[in-house]
């Protein structure tokens, strides 16, 4: 009688292990300290990607339906906006995926952060891993899965696991290419005309003008040998860090009277940027 008690409240404490895993989500406090956040990460991205980490859609498997719609009401941020930030946390800071087919949102390192031990969480998170209905997601997962040391029968999935996040050209709704132009006189720096017109909205007219004209010649200066893609990203940090005005922040790179100075230090803090 009193093993079977002790079984019952092991039992019960694993069921409320599991309950209260699918009730909260824990955020650690350094998601602020981060330097991937801190470098990386606009203000737009970090609350988008905090919203997809906590939201109540979310589940135990990581893998999760939310339409575009539901987020856009939920957050604030209308639609484009929406399938735009998602598309950079994809693209850019490889984060999340987003299926517009299955409007099924996939968290990367979920299981890193919000998975236990327990075998108890086994059964539950089956469940939810045969419901995923994006194969290449379900695969991701089920690698996951699999990998856990209390698994015995491990989960059989149709879609090879090699190729489970390949992109699939349905990442967001908007996958649509969108037409990127030429700015500053050496031509290096890429925008949209919605990523020029949203720079233009926060920036002011010279600050942006200042902004583009110094990375453009840094590119120039040095081949771009900081590999900078996501130039709407680059600019926003010349601007937050005050690149070349010698009001920089902490985290910027240190400014000097001489160009070749300034393209040598950006060069030995984002040299391994996009690698």
């Amino acid at each position: 009688m009193q093993l079977r008690k002790m079984t019952c409240r092991f039992e019960k404490a694993d069921s409320e292990e599991v309950m209260q895993m699918a009730k909260g989500r824990l955020v650690s406090t350094s998601f602020w300290t981060d330097s991937k956040i801190v470098d990386d990460f606009l203000p737009e991205d970090k609350y988008l990607y905090l919203y997809c980490l906590t939201n109540p859609h979310t589940n135990l498997c990581g893998c999760y339906e939310v339409s575009i719609k539901q987020i856009s009401d939920e957050t604030g941020y209308d639609r484009d906006t929406v399938a735009r930030v998602l598309q950079r946390l994809d693209e850019v800071h490889g984060v999340v995926r987003y299926s517009a087919k299955t409007k099924e949102l996939l968290i990367r390192h979920w299981s890193r952060y919000n998975w236990s031990a327990s075998d108890k969480l086994n059964r539950p998170l089956l469940g939810e891993i045969q419901g995923i209905k994006n194969e290449r997601f379900r695969a991701f997962v089920a690698e996951l899965y699999n990998a856990r040391p209390s698994v015995t029968v491990p989960f059989e999935c149709a879609a090879p696991v090699e190729t489970a996040l390949e992109p699939a050209g349905e990442s967001a709704p908007a996958s649509k290419k969108k037409e990127r132009h030429k700015y500053g006189p050496y031509g290096w720096v890429k925008l949209t005309d919605e990523e020029y017109a949203r720079l233009l909205a926060d920036l002011g007219e010279a600050e942006l003008a200042r902004c583009i004209s110094y990375v453009d010649e840094s590119a120039q200066g040095n081949g771009n040998k900081n590999k900078w893609k996501d130039w709407n990203l680059v600019i926003r940090r010349c601007h937050r860090d005050q690149w070349g005005t010698g009001r920089r922040s902490a985290a910027a790179p240190a400014a000097s009277a001489g160009t070749m100075d300034d393209l040598r230090t950006l060069h030995d803090m984002f040299g391994g940027e996009g690698q």
